[in-house]
C-alpha cells in the first residue's frame, strides 16, 4: 500500500445568516447604575484578526451530518465501505489511548474557513462587511423581557459565498507495517466513498453550521460555477520525489471519478403558514434608533452652535426635540437589506404558548407545577415541561424545531406617535412622546421545519407525535388569531390572519401531509382553519399509546407531559 493524498474544495453558499462565536467576553449581570447594554458575540478569530470558521467546528458539523445519515436508512454500498472501523480510520479516534490499543489521528484535514474576501482582510471588525443582530427573551411568566437575556450576534449575511477545503491522506508508506492492535489507516476506497457522502449532503442541504441552528441560521447551499461543479478534486500518489512534484503542481483532477450520494431531499417536516397582519408587524431594532437619536443631537447642538455664531442665542425656535420612532429590524441578502422578522422572535412566541397550554394542562390535572413568579428566564426553561424540550431544546439538548427568518420589501410606512398621560395632572406627560415605524409590507410565508433525528434519543415515535399534537395546538391558536407576533402585542400590533398551513413530510413522523385553506372571507362554507387542525390532532391522538410511566388517570398525547423516568434522569 502507498500513500495518496486528497484535496477536495466544495463551495457554497449561505442561505441564511451565519455566527460561529469565539471567546465570549463574560457579561457582569450584577452591575447596577447604567443602563442595559449588549457585548456583542463574535466570530472566531485568526492571527490577524479576521473573521473564520473554525476547521474544528467545520469538522465537527461534517462529522454530526455523515453519522445522523448512517444511523438513519442510508445506500446499503455506503454503509458497507464506512463501517464503524473505517469510520475511525476517517474521522479519529474518540476514545481512550490503552497499551492494547492505541489512538489514532483522523486521516482528514478540515481547513479554516475565511468569512470576508482577502481584499477586507485588514478589517476584521463590524466594518468587514459582517453586521450583528440583538434579540432577548420574555419571561414565560410576566410576559415582558426578562434580566438579563439581552444578547447579540455578529453574523455573516445570507448569499455570501464559502470555500470549504479538505484535504486527506490514505494509506502508509510501502514496506510500513501497521502495529498490532492499531486502528487500520484509511484506504482510497473509503477516503472518495467519504468525499462522496459529504456532497450528497450538501446537495440535499442537511448541513449547517455555526449556532443559532433553532433560528434557522447556518444553512448553505452548493454554488455551481458555470461550466463545472460546486466541487474540484485533485489525487496524487506519494510515492516517488515526482509524485510530490505533481502534487506540489496541483495534483490531478479527478472531480469526475466520483458521483455524490443520492440522500434525496432535507429529512426535516416542513410546515408553511400563509399569513398577513391586519395590523402590521414590529420587531424593533434598538441600535437604528440609538444611531437615529445621536444623528438628532449632533444636528441639535450644531444648530445651536449656529443660532450662537449669528448672535440669536435666545433664539430656539428652531431647535426641536422630536421623537425618534421605533423601527423595524432589517437583515441584509444576496439581494439587498430586507425587513425581517426573526425566526428566534417566532420561534420564543411558539414556545411561550406551548408551555402555557402544557403547564394549563397540568395543573388542571392535579399535577406538580413550579411556581415561576420569582424565576428567572433561564430557570423557566430548563424547567419546561418535556414535550415543550422536545420541540424548542434546552441548554442541555438542541430541539427538534427550526424557524426559519421570514423576509419582506421595504415599501411604504406609516408612523403611529403615542403619549404618556400625567397620572396627577391628567395632561400630556412632558418628554413621554413615543411611537413606532410600522411598514405595510406583505411578509413571506412562516415556515416552520421539524426534525425527527433531533428528539431526545429517549423518544419514541408516540412521544414525538405527542409533541406534533402540543405543536399542532399551537398552530390551531396562530390560526384562530389568539398568538400575536413581535412586539406591541398588547397596543393592538402582531395581530396575525393565517390564510393556509401545509405540511410535507409528515410521514418522517408518521402522520399524514397537510393542505388547509381557510374558508372565503363573506360567509364562505367550511369549517375554520383551527378547527380543521384540531380535527387532524384528534386523528392523530387516537394512535397515540399513553405513556408507560404516566399512570392510569392519563391518556394520548398528553401522557407525555409528565414522564417521571425523565425527572429522574435530571
Amino acid at each position: 500500500m502507498s500513500v495518496t493524498r486528497y484535496e477536495l474544495t466544495i463551495r457554497v453558499r449561505t442561505a441564511s445568516p451565519l455566527h460561529s462565536g469565539g471567546i465570549d467576553e463574560v457579561v457582569n449581570r450584577t452591575e447596577e447604575g447604567r443602563d442595559r447594554q449588549t457585548v456583542v458575540r463574535r466570530f472566531a478569530r485568526d492571527g490577524r484578526d479576521r473573521p473564520i470558521l473554525t476547521g474544528r467546528s467545520v469538522k465537527g458539523a461534517l462529522r454530526a451530518a455523515c453519522q445522523r445519515y448512517l444511523s438513519g436508512q442510508p445506500d446499503a454500498g455506503v454503509t458497507k465501505v464506512l463501517n464503524p472501523a473505517a469510520l475511525r480510520s476517517l474521522w479519529g479516534d474518540e476514545g481512550k489511548k490503552s497499551a492494547s490499543a492505541p489512538l489514532r489521528a483522523a486521516c482528514l484535514t478540515v481547513h479554516t474557513v475565511p468569512l470576508i474576501p482577502e481584499a477586507g482582510a485588514d478589517k476584521g471588525g463590524l466594518d468587514a462587511g459582517l453586521k450583528s443582530r440583538m434579540g432577548n427573551a420574555i419571561d414565560r411568566y410576566w410576559g415582558s423581557v426578562a434580566d438579563g437575556a439581552l444578547f447579540e450576534h455578529e453574523y455573516l449575511p445570507a448569499g455570501r459565498p464559502l470555500e470549504i477545503v479538505i484535504t486527506a491522506q490514505a494509506g502508509l508508506p510501502d514496506g510500513v507495517a501497521v502495529p498490532a492492535g492499531a486502528v487500520e489507516p484509511a484506504t482510497p476506497e473509503q477516503v472518495e466513498t467519504l468525499f462522496e457522502l459529504l456532497l450528497g449532503l450538501f446537495g440535499s442541504e442537511r448541513i449547517a453550521f455555526g449556532g443559532r441552528q433553532g433560528a434557522g441560521w447556518g444553512r448553505v447551499r452548493p454554488d455551481a460555477r458555470p461550466g463545472a461543479g460546486f466541487w474540484t478534486l485533485t489525487r496524487a500518489p506519494l510515492g516517488s520525489c515526482d509524485d510530490l512534484v505533481s502534487w506540489l503542481s496541483g495534483g490531478q483532477d479527478t472531480a469526475g471519478t466520483i458521483t455524490p450520494v443520492d440522500c434525496g431531499g432535507p429529512d426535516r417536516m416542513r410546515i408553511t403558514v400563509e399569513w398577513n397582519s391586519p395590523t402590521g408587524i414590529l420587531v424593533a431594532d434598538p441600535r437604528r434608533r440609538e444611531a437615529e437619536l445621536e444623528r438628532k443631537r449632533q444636528e441639535k447642538e450644531a444648530r445651536e452652535r449656529a443660532a450662537q455664531e449669528a448672535g440669536r442665542s435666545g433664539e430656539q425656535g428652531d431647535v426641536r426635540d422630536d421623537y425618534v420612532p421605533a423601527r423595524q429590524m432589517r437583515t441584509d441578502t444576496a439581494q439587498g437589506e430586507r425587513l425581517v422578522l426573526p425566526g428566534s422572535s417566532v420561534r420564543g412566541a411558539l414556545r411561550s404558548r406551548a408551555s402555557r397550554i402544557a403547564r394549563t394542562i397540568l395543573a388542571a390535572r392535579r399535577a406538580p407545577v413550579e411556581d415561576w413568579s420569582d424565576t428567572d428566564v433561564h430557570a423557566q426553561l430548563a424547567g419546561d415541561p418535556v414535550l415543550v424540550r422536545d420541540l424548542f431544546g434546552s441548554t442541555e439538548q438542541h430541539g427538534a424545531l427550526t424557524v426559519l427568518d421570514t423576509l419582506a420589501v421595504p415599501g411604504s410606512s406609516r408612523l403611529i406617535p403615542h403619549n404618556a398621560g400625567d397620572r396627577w395632572t391628567g395632561g400630556v406627560a412632558g418628554g413621554a412622546l413615543y411611537g413606532e415605524e410600522i411598514h405595510d409590507a406583505q411578509w413571506g410565508d412562516l415556515t416552520l421545519e421539524l426534525n425527527p433525528g433531533s428528539f431526545s434519543p429517549r423518544a419514541d415515535v408516540n412521544r414525538r407525535r405527542a409533541a406534533w399534537c402540543l405543536l399542532g395546538l399551537v398552530l390551531a391558536e396562530l390560526a384562530a388569531g389568539a398568538l400575536p407576533l413581535g412586539s406591541r402585542g398588547t397596543r393592538g400590533l402582531g395581530q396575525v390572519k393565517v390564510t393556509g398551513i401545509r405540511v410535507e413530510g409528515g410521514p418522517s413522523l408518521g402522520v399524514e401531509d397537510w393542505v388547509l385553506a381557510a374558508p372565503e372571507e363573506g360567509g364562505g362554507a367550511g369549517a375554520s382553519l383551527a378547527e380543521q387542525i384540531l380535527d387532524r390532532l384528534r386523528s392523530v391522538n387516537e394512535g397515540i399509546a399513553a405513556s408507560p410511566g404516566a399512570g392510569d388517570d392519563w391518556t394520548g398525547w398528553s401522557s407525555y407531559l409528565c414522564d417521571p423516568e425523565e425527572a429522574r434522569d435530571e
